[in-house]
């Protein structure tokens, strides 16, 4: 079941109000829920979509590795969650400018 929430057709993004979410400014953490997930166009990589506690739309990439998770967890985001769980994300930006997603704890 976790897979079909993916958003995957020109529909699906279309639909879902995307626009909405940014990367975090700047490093650090929040806590949220997992409203939307769609597949990269162009990457590989899994663009997750959460709603925080406080208000605000980030979005954060689960890049391939053995699977498309955090870059220090083992939880993937395509086959192991679901839309509208929440989350504890931790995430830092690196050298070269990018956010990278770090951890991901369910609450």
């Amino acid at each position: 079941m976790s897979r079909q929430e993916i958003i995957t057709t020109k529909e699906g993004y279309i639909n879902a109000p995307l626009g909405k979410y940014d990367f975090p400014p700047e490093n650090g953490y929040f806590i949220g829920t997992l409203a939307y997930r769609a597949w990269h166009r162009e990457k590989p990589c899994l663009i997750c979509f959460f709603d925080t506690d406080n208000g605000e739309h980030f979005k954060l990439m689960a890049w391939w590795d053995k699977s498309y998770c955090p870059k220090n967890s083992d939880i993937s985001f395509a086959d192991n969650v679901m839309n509208g769980s929440r989350w504890k994300c931790e995430f830092e930006r690196t050298k070269k400018g990018y956010m990278s997603w770090l951890t991901a704890e369910q609450l």
